[in-house]
């Protein structure tokens, strides 16, 4: 890529503005934001050949993502998205076209989720690494830390598409994958005769994060599965001192992940339990009417500091904490 850093720092100001009530944005040594809640801040990476792979993965999917994924942890502190940080470090050999890419999926992700980019950095690495920081706000946070005996334990919505979708991916030809990163709206194009595989390849290239905004008021603990459902369940029940039951028969499969199970004789619980990147939700609520928000009550909380699956054949297994670990 030919242009100067000072020229990509003014190009990229000039796209994002930030609204002068909310304080400063791009352009100091730090952004200014004025607050009226509690404010929630994270951060998440991404970097080539251990988080994406860039064979079947544009560059506009890693933008759109980098911004899901961090918002993802504020969601699911029961906080409000409000801005976002934004650092990269790229080879030289990235092409203006990319980098283009790059932040109109940023661009589009920030407009999907109600945003704002508000600052970042620039570096040259000798592969693609992509570092976010999002901003949030909120009355009253929902920590993993709540969670009591008798509880019960929600999802809200299928799981296992990420994973599905990764091991199909990786299936793929060359041709194919090329196709594959030529797509910016999974939901509008046809890449399969089989019903539901665009959503589960939408689910790992550039997932959408649901919103907690109908539901948070009767979460006691909550936390997003980005890692599999069995060791953040144990991630949350360890910060609440407790554990879980799980009942196999009460977690839905989606019909695409059975499909794609079958083609690639994966077991499909195997993608349900320890797939990461859903980027669902784990709820514990003690309310009944926790179904009526579109929760799937899979478990409970019992005072037992484990984890096991209750199979109704089988009865009662226990679980290791198997999912996603760096190191």
């Amino acid at each position: 890529m030919r242009k100067n850093e000072l020229t990509i720092i003014r190009e990229i100001r000039e796209r994002f503005s930030f609204p002068e009530i909310l304080g400063v944005g791009i352009g100091d040594d730090a952004a200014v934001l004025n607050f009226k809640k509690s404010a929630l801040i994270t951060t998440d990476l991404m970097i080539e050949n251990v988080h994406f792979d860039l064979s079947y993965t544009s560059f506009y999917h890693l933008g759109f993502k980098i911004v899901s994924v961090n918002v993802s942890d504020i969601y699911a502190m029961g906080g409000e998205f409000k801005s976002f940080l934004f650092s990269v470090g790229i080879p030289e050999i990235i092409s203006e076209n990319d980098f283009k890419d790059l932040f109109d999926g940023i661009d589009d992700a920030l407009k999907y989720y109600e945003g704002y980019l508000i600052g970042g950095d620039i570096s040259r690495s000798e592969r693609v690494v992509l570092g976010g920081v999002a901003v949030g706000e909120t009355d009253m946070p929902v920590l993993r830390k709540g969670a009591e005996a008798g509880d019960m334990i929600f999802i809200t919505s299928f799981l296992g598409l990420s994973s599905a979708g990764l091991n199909l991916l990786r299936s793929f030809s060359d041709n194919e994958k090329k196709y594959i990163k030529s797509i910016k709206d999974f939901m509008n194009c046809k890449v399969s005769e089989t019903e539901g595989i665009n959503e589960i390849l939408e689910r790992h290239l550039m997932p959408r994060i649901r919103k907690t905004d109908k539901f948070k008021h009767i979460a006691k603990a909550m936390m997003d599965i980005s890692d599999g459902l069995l060791i953040d369940l144990h991630r949350l029940c360890e910060e609440s001192g407790v554990g879980a039951e799980i009942y196999l028969d009460r977690i839905p499969i989606h019909h695409a992940v059975m499909k794609i199970a079958e083609y690639l004789k994966i077991d499909p619980m195997k993608l349900i339990l320890s797939g990461g990147e859903d980027y669902e939700l784990l709820v514990i609520s003690d309310k009944k009417e926790a179904e009526d928000y579109g929760l799937i009550h899979i478990g409970r909380i019992i005072e037992d500091k484990f984890i096991y699956l209750i199979d109704p054949l089988k009865g009662k297994i226990p679980a290791k904490p198997e999912g996603w670990q760096h190191f």
